[in-house]
């Protein structure tokens, strides 16, 4: 599929999100309903359960007889505001800022029942002020804003001893809520211990073949890939602030990743080593992780395919998820919808950028060079291959400037190799660049 047409199939999906103010349906909103409210039978832990897992499994003929009303969610809000190193794509900055609750926090627009724990409609949770100061931050909000000092009060308040709870009122060990607590805490507050302490638990809850399941307690013993994606692309954010040590786990977690959370085909498995349902917000979490880890062609692939197979062109959106014989048809805003638009818009961001760079041409910046930050994503894109390729004939090019004397082309040469050298140590890319001498100090 065409660039083009990726962008085509993510701006139809956006239109139709802006034109829906945001609101739609959520896989567990079913305790919003207003036929279970009425029967009463809210007020039993067993019977709010099942009926939340009845409305997220059942037929979708359900939802319309139980009377769910359409709603908005910060995290819808936030994934197209630029959370998780997304794209920009819409200034609702104030929006979420409205929806900031009194301790700090923000929570789903609606009541949910886990299994170690009850959240009232709107309650904060650790994932979703996270997500929401993602966004804020990728907005250019300071860390010294009210708002985000308001929010890390209330991360502050999920801290338990080594690890931060999902929400105020639970103990509960996740560990993909615990690391994107820590990263949205690192950012307001960058020297704080809990954030160290708590990337410092994730690396040990790590398995021995690299896989972390999703929490502690005998019922979240599970690996899935979407939280295997959070998880990786969150201590790569880590590492690229600074934090070190974390290369060994991050190596293992991946290699665990590419060859247990996808199928024979290169398609997105929901659950780790297992085949069957997928579920689109896997596909998206994958995209974007592949995109991050520099395997843009394999990203490009799924996004193709998802496009093909999980995307209704009739309706305008994008399936919930794909059984072996046929696609389950329920159309989600926040889980589905938001999270397919975020994945695409990360693609194509960086497929427009990695064509901009020709492995077969050298690479040169100016002094200063108003594309560099373009220039620089686009090469921690590129393939292993290509980035070495690109090393190659720069090197080459830069030879040929010495000899021939042009020092003005020389110059713009050796910042190519200098950033090439750079970037290459960060992606763990070791370039011989033992004929290369230092000709300026500005990169």
């Amino acid at each position: 599929m065409k660039i083009d047409d990726l962008i085509a199939v993510r701006d139809r999906v956006m239109v139709a999100i802006v034109a829906a103010d945001f609101t739609g349906a959520d896989p567990f909103d079913g305790l919003e309903s207003r036929l279970f409210r009425v029967s009463g039978l809210g007020r039993f832990r067993k019977a709010r359960l099942v009926w939340l897992q009845a409305i997220k499994r059942g037929p979708r003929a359900l939802r319309h007889i139980a009377m769910i009303p359409a709603l908005q969610n910060p995290k819808t809000l936030a994934l197209l505001s630029g959370a998780g190193d997304g794209v920009r794509l819409c200034d609702v900055a104030g929006r979420l800022c409205q929806m900031q609750n009194e301790d700090g926090g923000w929570g789903y627009p609606f009541a949910w029942q886990a299994r170690a724990f009850y959240v009232a409609r709107g309650a904060s949770n650790a994932i979703v002020a996270s997500f929401a100061v993602d966004a804020l931050m990728a907005w250019g909000m300071s860390s010294t804003d009210p708002v985000m000092q308001r929010v890390a009060g209330f991360m502050r308040g999920l801290w338990r001893e080594g690890y931060f709870a999902y929400v105020d009122q639970g103990n509960a060990e996740i560990h993909n809520a615990s690391l994107w607590t820590a990263w949205a805490l690192h950012r307001i507050d960058p020297d704080n211990e809990m954030s160290q302490k708590s990337v410092a638990r994730v690396l040990t809850t790590q398995r021995p073949d690299g896989a972390w399941e999703y929490g502690t307690r005998v019922h979240h013993r599970f690996i899935d890939g979407f939280h295997t994606g959070y998880i990786l692309d969150l201590l790569d954010r880590f590492r690229a602030s600074g934090m070190v040590g974390l290369d060994d786990a991050i190596m293992r977690g991946y290699a665990f990743y590419r060859a247990e959370c996808f199928d024979a085909n290169g398609h997105p498995r929901s659950f780790a080593g297992r085949d069957g349902y997928v579920d689109c917000h896997a596909v998206a979490q994958a995209i974007a992780t592949l995109c991050r880890f520099g395997e843009l062609t394999a990203a490009q692939k799924i996004a193709d395919w998802v496009c093909d197979a999980l995307f209704d062109a009739k309706r305008g959106v994008f399936y919930a998820g794909r059984w072996r014989f046929g696609v389950d048809r329920r159309n989600y805003m926040r889980w589905t919808q938001a999270w397919m638009v975020w994945a695409l818009s990360i693609v194509i961001e960086k497929t427009t950028m990695t064509e901009a760079l020709n492995p077969g041409q050298p690479l040169v910046f100016e002094h200063p060079d108003p594309a560099r930050l373009e220039k620089e994503e686009a090469l921690r894109a590129l393939s292993e291959d290509a980035f070495r390729d690109l090393f190659k004939v720069t090197r080459i090019e830069a030879q040929k400037m010495r000899v021939s004397g042009d020092m003005e082309a020389l110059y713009r040469l050796t910042r190519g190799l200098k950033t090439l050298q750079r970037i290459g140590g960060e992606r763990g890319i070791i370039l011989n660049a033992r004929r290369i001498k230092a000709i300026t100090s500005d990169t």
